[in-house]
């Protein structure tokens, strides 16, 4: 794969405008006229779902792996669920922080073709806590935090038609921590014929899981490594937890499209050992089909210390990968690449070509090569 470790005076560029864009779209667009800041809404709580009741008002949370007890007035790990004399609540319906437009593959999701941007939303908190995570400002943080715009489900459908946007895409934070809200919007846009897609990082218990499925047409997976002890240290989670929710979506592959990205960030999920035995499992336990992203890590938040993910370090997950048959591997955060671009895994001939999250090239019809081999995913 080509050498780019140099961000390009371009590429510099065409985040800039693409920053600007989005600032636009944000402040002009989508949003209620009246900016307001989260204090002002203390009071907007909403009856969460998965969740049990305890002696003394006590409450445990049983969405995530977390199960999270809170004594009342406290709030769980995630920031945006607490407990309220004894009832527990979701502190962020209908309370989005982050709102845009953008094109799918920035997710990244490769193999789910729409015509057109997704509307892109997300609330603050996170039951994870990774310390390399790029919206940290969002994601470590309640409602309190942070500015938050009031959108009920019904103006989210809205605002996307009002943009000529047919795809809803729950990202930048982790949607498990905003179920309610999050399966609310999906409901009304399955009724309006509308695309949804979950970028998650999994962490999520199964009975939630299986009820969100049907109501998500393609998820991005975080497999974030595979080995428990960098889990614990630098996720905050537990692997086994994450597997069994993996294994969960490709159990239910009939019903949704998925994809997986791992972060390879430098010195500490990068063991040649650890990719191997990564990508040995992807393949006989999810599928030598399933899209696998590659994705460089830059520094941010509690990891700016470390250098960006070398790219020989890209390449050599890349190789493995495809030499152990994994038929659909992608280089991201590194635009140039080849890495990121598909390639037809039975002639070898390269049939999406991207620069960035852009396709700058498509020969396939409907997701078919032309020596005949059909593309997994959703082609329109």
């Amino acid at each position: 794969m080509p050498n780019s470790s140099h961000i390009s005076r371009r590429h510099f560029i065409q985040r800039s405008c693409a920053f600007c864009a989005g600032w636009y779209i944000f402040n002009n667009l989508m949003i209620p006229e009246k900016l307001i800041a989260s204090s002002a809404i203390g009071n907007n709580l909403h009856k969460a779902d998965y969740w049990k009741s305890l002696p003394d008002k006590m409450t445990q949370c049983k969405l995530c792996p977390n199960e999270c007890i809170i004594s009342p007035g406290e709030n769980g790990n995630c920031h945006s669920r607490g407990n309220r004399d004894g009832e527990y609540y979701s502190l962020v319906y209908g309370l989005p922080a982050v709102i845009a437009l953008d094109n799918i593959e920035k997710s990244p999701l490769y193999h789910y073709q729409i015509s057109g941007k997704a509307f892109s939303i997300a609330t603050s908190g996170c039951n994870l806590h990774c310390q390399y995570c790029q919206n940290s400002d969002y994601s470590q943080v309640g409602p309190d935090d942070v500015k938050t715009f009031p959108l009920e489900p019904a103006e989210v459908i809205a605002r996307a038609k009002k943009n000529d946007v047919n795809a809803i895409n729950f990202f930048y934070t982790e949607p498990t921590i905003y179920f309610e809200y999050m399966r609310d919007i999906a409901t009304l846009a399955k009724k309006e014929g509308m695309k949804t897609f979950c970028v998650t990082a999994g962490y999520i218990n199964e009975e939630p899981l299986t009820e969100l499925i049907p109501l998500i047409d393609a998820f991005v997976f975080g497999l974030k490594g595979f080995d428990k002890d960098y889990y614990s240290a630098v996720i905050g989670g537990e692997l086994e937890a994450v597997k069994k929710s993996l294994k969960l979506l490709a159990k239910n592959s009939d019903k949704t499209w998925f994809e997986i990205v791992n972060l390879l960030v430098t010195g500490l999920n990068v063991d040649t050992a650890q990719i191997t035995q990564m990508c040995q499992w992807i393949k006989d336990e999810i599928g030598k089909d399933v899209p696998l992203h590659f994705t460089r890590f830059e520094p941010y938040y509690k990891l700016k210390n470390l250098d960006p993910t070398p790219i020989d370090v890209l390449s050599n997950a890349y190789k493995i990968a495809t030499e152990l048959g994994l038929e659909y591997v992608y280089v991201g955060n590194l635009p140039g690449n080849e890495g990121c671009n598909t390639v037809c895994p039975k002639c070898g001939t390269t049939v999406i070509e991207r620069v960035d999250f852009d396709v700058i090239k498509n020969t396939t019809v409907k997701g078919k090569c032309s020596c005949g081999n059909q593309l997994p995913g959703h082609w329109i």
